[in-house]
């Protein structure tokens, strides 16, 4: 008799984890098709692989951030800054967006984010020289070609200052990076 018993309950051990695995299976083929979301997820071939295939098309959100990240060549630096996607690229595939910005390099794509990055031949915009214009601190920006154009005064009036910094102003203070600029605007102040 005690045979028979241990047989049977072998046999609704093997019958319980035949029915576990086949639970577990379809449990793991359903967290997949969960984690791909828009993406069908095809029957399993021989080899037991999953071939994925994409049933939506990314576009950009109007909530997308554009991250540009420009190399310049004559200063060496490199400035990134980030914007809200302009309107005209709202909806657009990885492909449109690339037509978009055919100037730049495509690094990263998604419906909320967008990297590019790009060479330029030229300096930075945070090349500036402070100089007395008028009675008054000016700021000026640095071109391609070395030339420092007039961007506009400030409010620091230059004739309370030492002379030794009249000297400094009269030479032009060349400052780089807009956080230095402000610092010594704020130094003047």
């Amino acid at each position: 008799m005690k045979k028979w018993v241990i047989a049977f309950l072998l046999i609704i051990v093997f019958a319980l984890s035949v029915v576990s695995g086949f639970l577990v299976k379809s449990f793991i083929n359903f967290s997949k098709k969960e984690e791909h979301g828009n993406t069908a997820v095809l029957a399993e071939d021989k080899d037991n692989e999953t071939i994925d295939t994409s049933s939506a098309n990314v576009t950009v959100s109007p909530n997308a951030e554009i991250v540009l990240t420009q190399k310049f060549d004559k200063c060496g630096h490199t400035v990134t800054s980030k914007e809200i996607v302009p309107r005209e690229i709202v909806n657009l595939n990885k492909e449109k967006v690339q037509e978009y910005y055919k100037d730049w390099n495509l690094e990263e794509f998604s419906a909320s984010e967008i990297k590019l990055s790009r060479n330029s031949p030229g300096i930075c915009s945070e090349h500036y020289i402070l100089r007395e214009s008028d009675g008054y601190i000016s700021i000026n920006v640095k071109n391609d070609i070395g030339e420092y154009i007039f961007k506009g005064l400030t409010d620091i009036s230059v004739q309370y200052l030492p002379q030794e910094d009249l000297t400094k102003l009269e030479k032009g203070i060349e400052v780089v990076g807009r956080e230095n600029l402000n610092k010594l605007l704020e130094d003047f102040e």
